[in-house]
């Protein structure tokens, strides 16, 4: 059994897909709350980038301070379900994962700073700025609006063209899926993101029913089930 320390916040974003992999993979882990929503870790001074997630793995002294290379540490280092087969398989999931990084990055962080009210540029890619530029909050949502649209129909024709399914490779939930599934989930469920909901007239994912199947083939799995109420209870 492992011992991993895990520093994200309150929210759902990329540190709940961390958790159910760690679940999934038997491995124990130590979950902390970072400044600004939390006083168990600062991330100003105790992550290398000033960033989250943080992991340290106890059992080696190995920390990471990038959602994916932690992703990719766990399954490899710690192996179980949710670990690739092959170095083909390995591509394909991490072409997916990246799909949802970058969607996360550009649509739902965005919003969490509309959502927030937070008037911080960032050192990333200045989502503030370019989110809300040129007309303020009606301007920002419905830009990110468009953009979340313009994504989602991207990947559906790609998976319904693939004939995808249950999940994004086949027979087998991957890391990727996990991601889909708390990025879905995350718009579905969360508070926050009701102003995304009434901007796509209630059903943010109506038009794509290929990336909804393999997001309930994902949430219908045990360990997942088990952190399905978090999105209710979770700001964003």
């Amino acid at each position: 059994m492992s011992n991993i320390d895990l520093a994200y916040l309150p929210v759902v974003g990329r540190g709940l897909q961390i958790k159910i992999i760690c679940e999934m993979h038997n491995i124990d882990f130590n979950y902390m709350l970072s400044n600004p929503m939390g006083e168990d870790f600062d991330k100003d001074s105790q992550a290398p980038f000033g960033t989250i997630p943080w992991m340290k793995d106890n059992n080696n002294g190995i920390e990471l301070n990038d959602s994916m290379a932690i992703v990719l540490y766990l399954v490899s280092k710690y192996p179980g379900p949710l670990t690739p087969q092959n170095a083909e398989e390995a591509a394909i999931v991490n072409m997916y994962w990246a799909w949802a990084q970058d969607y996360y990055s550009f649509v739902l962080s965005p919003f969490h700073d509309i959502i927030t009210g937070h008037n911080e540029t960032f050192w990333r890619n200045l989502r503030l700025t370019d989110s809300l530029a040129d007309g303020g909050k009606d301007a920002g949502i419905a830009n990110l609006t468009r953009l979340h649209k313009s994504r989602f129909e991207f990947l559906e024709k790609h998976l319904s063209a693939q004939k995808a399914g249950p999940f994004l490779t086949g027979d087998a939930c991957s890391y990727a899926d996990i991601f889909l599934y708390t990025c879905v989930r995350a718009v579905q469920e969360t508070g926050g993101f009701g102003m995304l909901r009434e901007a796509c007239g209630g059903d943010p994912f109506a038009e794509f029913p290929t990336i909804l199947s393999i997001t309930e083939a994902v949430g219908a799995l045990s360990t997942v089930q088990e952190s399905a109420a978090k999105f209710a209870q979770c700001p964003i």
